[in-house]
């Protein structure tokens, strides 16, 4: 390992340089830490130096990467790449030439000791640091993994972008699910969500469930499916339905993308900026509905169903509601025999035709006792609670009495005091 002047030549700004076609690869915080490190350290700053090794050091162990962390981080960064030549199917030759020089310095900045030179000369600085490896259990996959674990990444560049034309590229590659948001601007941006809700193996509803899974499985394989409405009483599994199609469809490209009711109307964006990705999405809608005085449910109208922009394939609307249709209707809002308006029957159908603009909808009732106690035994049993039937009975009984009525989401409430209690 060089040290000393030559662990300061390794270290050069210049070693990470500008790229023609992979620079959001060293764009990112990781990236970003590293020039900064590199550039203090050619400066001879080493304690700005060392402060930015610390930063790079802690992205890395946050990614939690076994083995090299900085060669995965790189590695990782590489194979989710979208650009001109990783997107295109028959690449003209200065693309190609383009990515292969890139790539042969992207591989040295990950294998060729940059980082282990400056970490010496931190050291003879005097500043202990730990190198960057084994600081988690995560490898990197797919082509990912061979850039990682490999050399000679110019030879790779068509491999990689194959994987990149069948699998995906960019961010919709490296995360299954996002939620739209808007920033201070007032555009509208797709969030990673690094964590997703994953509610586990589900119970009760196996008729309703099957409905949406076979409608997704048709989406997934190219056949004509709908877009989704899931009413009924609340705590039925209506949102935990979809949820769990993430889990089980992702390695198939399923991607989950939540969206506010009131963003709606940015549906037509989302389904351009979605159009043309390999991956296909569900744009989740969770609690849609609409009071008797809220007119925006025209824009949601239009936003699903009615506007000149098609819809794109790889695109569907799962949305859940407690309203079957949707918007909230009051007796006043109905004709009445002696009312003066000849259309006012008009308004009404106007307002209770949101819900047709879902090719399906799937209904979830509330349970009956005999459905609720069901519910609360699989529960029971997947927490390992070993207790008496008719104990269990009686006080799941008793719990939905005293808080929200029966439903699954009261049994997994029910379920959960009594295991952080450890007793009933």
């Amino acid at each position: 390992m060089p040290t000393g002047p030559d662990a300061a030549a390794a270290g050069r700004p210049s070693a990470i340089r500008t790229l023609h076609l992979f620079a959001p690869v060293l764009k990112d915080a990781g990236g970003e830490a590293c020039a900064a490190l590199l550039r203090h350290l050619a400066a001879g700053r080493t304690d700005r130096a060392a402060a930015a090794y610390c930063r790079w050091f802690r992205i890395l162990a946050d990614e939690g990467w076994a083995g090299d962390a900085w060669a995965a981080h790189i590695a990782q960064a590489v194979a989710t790449c979208a650009n001109p030549f990783t997107l295109a199917a028959d690449p003209a030759a200065g693309l190609s030439a383009a990515a292969r020089a890139d790539l042969e310095h992207l591989e040295h900045l990950a294998h060729g000791g940059v980082l282990d030179a400056a970490a010496a000369a931190l050291a003879d600085a005097g500043h202990a640091v730990v190198p960057a490896r084994d600081l988690g259990h995560r490898r990197p996959q797919g082509v990912a993994g061979r850039l990682a674990g490999g050399r000679d990444w110019a030879r790779l560049a068509d491999t990689l972008r194959q994987a990149a034309l069948a699998g995906g590229a960019g961010p919709f590659a490296a995360t299954d699910a996002w939620r739209w948001v808007t920033d201070p601007g007032g555009h509208g941006i797709a969030q990673p969500i690094a964590h997703p809700d994953n509610p586990g193996t589900l119970h009760g509803y196996e008729m309703e469930r099957a409905q949406v899974t076979a409608n997704t499985e048709r989406f997934l394989n190219g056949l004509p499916s709908n877009d989704v409405l899931l009413y009924g009483d609340r705590g039925t599994g209506k949102s935990s339905t979809v949820k769990a199609l993430l889990p089980r469809f992702a390695g198939r490209g399923l991607r989950l993308l939540e969206l506010n009711r009131r963003d709606l109307p940015d549906l037509a964006e989302i389904c351009e900026r979605l159009a043309g990705q390999p991956q296909h999405f569900i744009v989740f809608v969770d609690d849609l509905s609409f009071g008797a005085d809220d007119g925006s449910y025209r824009d949601a109208k239009a936003a699903l169903q009615g506007g000149l922009v098609a819809r794109p394939p790889n695109v569907r609307v799962y949305a859940t509601s407690n309203r079957r249709h949707l918007l909230q209707e009051r007796f006043a809002d109905r004709p009445r025999p002696d009312d003066d308006d000849p259309r006012a029957g008009d308004a009404v159908e106007e307002m209770l035709s949101l819900s047709d603009r879902f090719g399906l909808t799937v209904v979830f009732p509330a349970p009956d006792q005999a459905l609720y106690l069901e519910i609360v035994s699989h529960l029971a049993a997947a927490a390992g609670l070993d207790l008496p039937a008719a104990e269990l009975r009686a006080q799941a009984l008793r719990w939905a009495l005293t808080y929200n009525g029966r439903s699954g989401r009261t049994a997994r409430q029910f379920i959960d005091a009594v295991a952080a209690a450890g007793r009933v």
